[in-house]
């Protein structure tokens, strides 16, 4: 259903802002950020402000919403990879680390907004739509598993659920997006190549899993680069250089 004018200038609006408070968070940091600084900063009211966001928990939160929508986008665009079931997987994971690289604030917001005490602070409906999103995340990442266990490629052990393997993948890559972007001169990351880090860890992972094919049986770095040229080439191409 299509907005009326009345709607689409408040949801226009509401993305100006969104803007502004990204700005501020890479200018200042997540304490710095306030409903009254994001007013100063802005040509609105105070009134106008609160009308979009309850707190700046509230704004934090349209701020998730705005990341984990676009992540979802970048998945359903990396599914399209013609390839093999893990090679789908790669892609998805290719996708995760990019959006990390394009939106490196908005790719952390994601966790600050699970922090204690956030929630309540929200409106409800803003938390109906970030859970929604989320469970959208889940239905289809926990698809991914089950076309590999159905295809063969994959199997079961006994002892482990679909929601465990997807959980260790996410955690693999959610941790280490994190410490590319928060700690690249810790010794434990700069010793390393940051572009191909994910990627092995990757291959660690999904080995140990023995999803197949392996890593050994299958040139995965050749995967990371089609996917990269084939479905994310003019993304790339926006990320900032130092």
């Amino acid at each position: 259903m299509s907005l009326s004018k009345s709607e689409q200038k408040k949801a226009d609006r509401e993305q100006e802002l969104l803007d502004l408070a990204v700005a501020i968070l890479n200018e200042e940091g997540f304490a710095a950020l306030t409903l009254e600084k994001l007013t100063a900063k802005s040509n609105y009211s105070k009134g106008t402000i609160y009308n979009h966001f309850s707190s700046k928990e509230d704004c934090l939160l349209a701020l998730s919403v705005r990341a984990v929508d676009s992540i979802i986008k970048l998945f359903l665009r990396a599914l399209q990879f013609d390839g093999k079931l893990r090679e789908k997987a790669v892609a998805i994971h290719y996708a995760y680390q990019l959006y990390a690289r394009l939106e490196p604030t908005l790719f952390m917001t994601v966790l600050n907004s699970k922090a204690p005490g956030m929630r309540e602070k929200t409106s409800a409906e803003r938390r109906e739509t970030l859970d929604s999103l989320e469970t959208t995340i889940n239905a289809f990442s926990d698809q991914m598993f089950r076309n590999a266990i159905t295809n063969g490629d994959l199997e079961l052990p006994s002892h482990l659920s679909i929601e465990t393997l997807y959980f260790s993948n996410w955690a693999m890559s959610f941790g280490t997006n994190m410490l590319v972007l928060t700690a690249p001169e810790a010794r434990l990351v700069n010793r390393l190549n940051s572009n191909t880090l994910l990627l092995q860890n990757i291959s660690i992972l999904m080995d140990g899993m023995n999803w197949k094919p392996l890593s050994k049986d299958w040139n995965y770095q050749k995967t990371w680069q089609r996917v990269e040229e084939e479905i994310f080439a003019k993304d790339v191409l926006l990320i900032k250089q130092p």
